[in-house]
């Protein structure tokens, strides 16, 4: 059966302190009627005509006052409205799966380890790079895991295949193209897995629901996380957890940061030597 995954990011921009890559896993057919669903919630305010649901928006303020197309709406017409899309998010069989990185963390690594956690190949004679990855862009990690962890979640097979259709502004089209395209080459991981993984499309948030979804799940994770960096003893808020409600296995809410870093190099190094030793990478 064919799968589609939507994703969006967080944190992207210049002096971000995390990265977010968060969205949604499914069937088409789930996938179907999650639209209709959606789309019939948002036909329901004219005001949101043609522009569809951006969280940044949704949730922003000035000066604690709503802003954009929410500027005249009551605190109680916000909440029934959100509660809908939750609830279109619920009760359809679409999965959240999402990951973030503490920047400065990531940046903060030696060029070789960047280069290893981006899918950089190495030499084994010298250990010189012979593949560059992707070392300054943090991004490729949380979407990375997204891509895969949903396949191999999803547990499509390489004839169906999941496909994957991310909400970055299209200046970054080329860039996640780019991020993608090393997966599929990246020797480290299983062939099988890189069989399930199909196309990579960037359409249109505004006309594409599973992205706007996407962006509600991005943006709460990436404000959750900025909380959860300056305050001991954290706890998600009762929204996001609602969102992460149908979130396949355990649920781990981790930030990758140094320390896990430092242990994704251990087992990275350990594996990469049993691979080099059975001949799955080629040198």
């Amino acid at each position: 059966m064919m799968m589609e995954a939507y994703f969006d990011e967080s944190g992207i921009h210049e002096a971000a302190r995390v990265c977010i890559v968060a969205g949604f896993y499914g069937t088409q057919m789930a996938w179907r009627k999650f639209e209709r669903d959606w789309n019939r919630i948002l036909s329901s305010y004219p005001e949101l005509e043609g522009r569809g649901f951006h969280a940044k928006e949704f949730f922003g303020r000035h000066e604690k006052k709503r802003v954009g197309r929410y500027a005249e709406w009551s605190d109680e017409k916000a909440g029934n409205f959100l509660d809908c899309l939750v609830q279109a998010i619920l009760r359809n069989r679409i999965f959240p799966i999402g990951y973030g990185v503490v920047v400065k963390d990531f940046l903060d690594l030696p060029l070789f380890s960047r280069q290893w956690l981006t899918g950089a190949k190495f030499r084994k004679s010298d250990g010189k790079a012979i593949t560059s990855g992707c070392p300054s862009k943090s991004y490729y990690l949380p979407f990375q895991f997204c891509v895969l962890k949903s396949a191999q979640l999803s547990v499509v097979n390489p004839v169906d295949k999941m496909h994957f259709f991310v909400g970055i502004d299209r200046k970054f089209h080329e860039y996640a193209s780019d991020l993608y395209n090393y997966i599929l080459i990246d020797e480290r991981l299983p062939e099988s897995l890189r069989g399930q993984l199909g196309t990579l499309s960037n359409p249109l948030s505004k006309d594409t629901p599973g992205i706007q979804a996407a962006d509600l799940l991005a943006y709460r994770m990436y404000r959750a996380s900025l909380d959860a960096l300056s305050k001991p003893n954290y706890e998600p808020p009762a929204l996001l957890m609602k969102l992460l409600r149908n979130w396949k296995g355990k649920l781990a809410l981790r930030l990758m940061n140094s320390e896990i870093f430092a242990a994704m190099e251990q087992g990275g190094r350990e594996a990469y030597e049993r691979m080099i030793k059975d001949g799955t990478v080629t040198l």
